[in-house]
């Protein structure tokens, strides 16, 4: 029965879609819009728009910092993810976290992601400082709200958070940074199944 037991675990993490896990804070969780209106659940849909077998985990929390975000990674590690989005470091402006503990952080976060395997994308562009810890760790930087900053009609009534055509844009910002990857995954993956045919 064990044995049973072991085959089918084993059978289910063979089968699994690879997971994406998007981390931040209300830009993540969607604050102001419905559920299926936030980044990760438009993502989740182009993505299989698109044919590629890939389950979003959203695990944005309104308020979330850094120093936060790092006391919950082992929830985001234990979805065992091929690929993380952090989107972090507006809530620690707006708490005037000091920008070193900010930065090491971060870097600690892609450090633990890292040693994982995950391949790891920064939601950058708001934050300089934050884009530089990215670039000194070679982690991809995603132009998360360029089109969406400023435009009125692609914010909620807070002038500051996306609506659901926001994170349309948003999508598109990240596709056009993951989607190279996603690709070339894609073509190496059917490849090794045609050769074992």
């Amino acid at each position: 029965m064990l044995l049973v037991r072991f085959a089918l675990g084993l059978t289910l993490q063979i089968t699994a879609s690879p997971t994406i896990v998007a981390i931040g804070d209300s830009m993540t969780a969607g604050y102001g819009v419905q559920p299926d209106s936030a980044y990760p659940a438009q993502l989740q849909m182009e993505l299989t728009k698109r044919g590629y077998d890939y389950r979003v985990i959203n695990q944005g929390v309104t308020g979330s910092t850094t120093v936060q975000a790092f006391g919950r990674l082992n929830r985001a590690l234990a979805a065992q993810p091929e690929i993380v989005i952090i989107q972090l470091g507006g809530n620690d402006a707006a708490q005037a976290i000091p920008r070193d503990v900010t930065r090491e952080t971060l870097r600690n976060m892609f450090a633990r992601f890292k040693s994982g395997g995950a391949r790891i994308y920064f939601a950058g562009g708001r934050f300089p400082y934050l884009d530089e810890v990215a670039m000194e760790e070679k982690v991809p930087i995603i132009p998360f709200l360029e089109g969406v900053g400023g435009h009125r009609e692609l914010l909620i009534t807070d002038g500051i958070h996306p609506n659901r055509d926001g994170y349309s844009v948003v999508v598109r910002n990240i596709l056009a940074v993951i989607d190279p990857y996603l690709r070339e995954k894609k073509s190496f993956n059917e490849k090794s199944s045609a050769e074992r045919r």
